[in-house]
C-alpha cells in the first residue's frame, strides 16, 4: 500500500480513518480498534486549557509508523483555537511565529509522543496526520521531527487543518517536511482561519499568518458546517473525490 508519492490515496483514506480513530479514543475514553496489520505502540494525552484529554496514537507496521491527531471536541479546544495571539516556536532556532494555543496543547504532548517515537525504527516511514485543531498539532509536529528527529522520511497529511503560524514558520515548513499535503474542502470555513492579518483587541498588536505547502482542493457540500467541517465528510472525499 504505501508509495513514495506525496499523494497516495490508499493513505489518504487511511490516515483520514486514523483521526477518526482518533476521535473515537477520546469518546471512548482510550479505546479504539487498532488498523489491520499495525501495533498500538502508545497512547498519549494532552492539556487543553488545564483539561487533560485523549489526542491521539502512534501505530506501527512493518514499514511504516503513524502518529495521529484529534480535533476539536470540548469547551477548552474551543478556547485553545481561539488563542490566536502568537508566540515563538521553541523546536527551531530561527523561532518562527506559531498559533499559541495549538503551541501550548502540543508542548503538553511533545515529551510523550518523542518518547513514544525514539523507541521505533527511524528507517520507517513516518506519516503524521490530524483534522482541524488536530492538523494544526501535526504540522507542529512534524516540523519538530524533520528538526529534531532522525526520521530521515517524513510524510505530513493533514484535513481541514488551520493556518498555525507566520510566513516564516510556513516557509521554514515546506522547506523542511516537503512531503506534506493539506486536503481542503472549499466548502469548509475551518482552513479559512485564523484570517491571514490578526489584531489584538487590547494591545493592538498584529500577527499574520500563512498557510503551509501544499494544499489539495475539493468541493463536497454535506448541507452545514459542521457536516462540510468534519472527518466524515473529508474520508468520503478522499474515496470519492481523488
Amino acid at each position: 500500500m504505501y508509495t513514495r508519492d506525496i499523494l497516495s490515496k490508499d493513505w489518504a483514506i487511511f490516515l483520514a480513518e486514523c483521526c477518526q480513530l482518533a476521535y473515537d479514543q477520546f469518546l471512548q475514553n482510550g479505546i479504539f480498534s487498532v488498523p489491520y496489520g499495525f501495533e498500538l505502540i502508545k497512547e498519549f494525552k494532552g492539556k487543553s486549557f488545564h483539561s487533560i484529554e485523549w489526542f491521539g496514537f502512534i501505530l506501527e507496521s512493518e514499514d511504516a509508523i503513524v502518529v495521529s491527531f484529534r480535533g476539536t471536541q470540548t469547551d477548552p479546544n474551543w478556547i485553545s483555537d481561539a488563542e490566536i495571539f502568537q508566540e515563538p516556536f521553541p523546536y527551531c532556532s530561527s523561532s518562527p511565529l506559531v498559533h499559541t494555543g495549538f503551541l501550548s496543547i502540543y508542548e503538553s504532548l511533545r515529551n510523550e509522543v518523542l518518547d513514544g517515537l525514539v523507541q521505533l525504527d527511524r528507517d520507517k516511514i513516518l506519516f503524521i496526520t490530524g483534522h482541524s485543531l488536530g492538523g494544526g498539532i501535526a504540522a507542529l509536529h512534524a516540523l519538530d521531527c524533520a528538526l529534531n528527529s532522525e526520521f530521515s522520511s517524513i510524510y505530513m497529511y493533514s484535513y481541514a487543518a488551520p493556518r498555525v503560524g507566520d510566513e516564516s514558520f510556513a516557509n521554514i515548513y515546506d522547506l523542511h517536511v516537503p512531503a506534506s499535503i493539506r486536503f481542503v474542502n472549499l466548502a469548509d470555513v475551518v482552513p479559512l482561519i485564523p484570517p491571514t492579518k490578526v489584531t489584538g483587541p487590547i494591545s493592538k498588536k498584529t500577527w499574520h499568518y500563512k498557510h503551509t505547502s501544499t494544499a489539495s482542493h475539493f468541493l463536497l457540500r454535506k448541507g452545514s458546517i459542521v457536516k462540510n467541517h468534519s472527518i466524515e465528510t473529508y474520508i468520503e472525499a478522499m474515496k470519492t473525490k481523488l
